[in-house]
């Protein structure tokens, strides 16, 4: 078995870093739940936790703002990866109350949305 380097996965990881939120959008179908996992593979030393925006759990669970609520939910995590973060309302408020809560977390996001996801954030693309 021959294993590609993935220039998307080495960018991806250029960038990660605490305080910061790195997004990764693009079309559906085109493999961004993968390259999620493989970033999730390459921290598996770390505390990671992958949650997918679809769900209503995880909806209901980032609803709460607050940074206390956060800074439990997060306690002991070094990576967040939120899969099809357009799907939770108000992601971008909900990621900087994160980021400026937690200053160690590191936050990767994707979405399928690009117009949804970046105009919530308040991200240039």
């Amino acid at each position: 078995m021959v294993i590609i380097a993935r220039t998307a996965l080495e960018i991806i990881e250029t960038h990660l870093r605490p305080g910061k939120v790195v997004l990764l959008l693009g079309a559906r179908r085109t493999g961004k739940t993968f390259l999620l996992n493989d970033v999730l593979s390459n921290h598996q030393h770390e505390g990671c936790l992958l949650w997918n925006g679809e769900d209503f759990g995880v909806q209901d669970l980032l609803q709460r703002r607050s940074a206390a609520h956060y800074r439990e939910l997060l306690q002991g995590i070094a990576l967040l990866i939120i899969d099809e973060a357009q799907h939770v309302p108000e992601i971008g408020k909900i990621l900087k109350l994160m980021v400026d809560s937690c200053p160690d977390l590191k936050v990767l996001v994707s979405g399928s949305s690009v117009f949804g996801l970046d105009d919530q954030t308040g991200a240039c693309v």
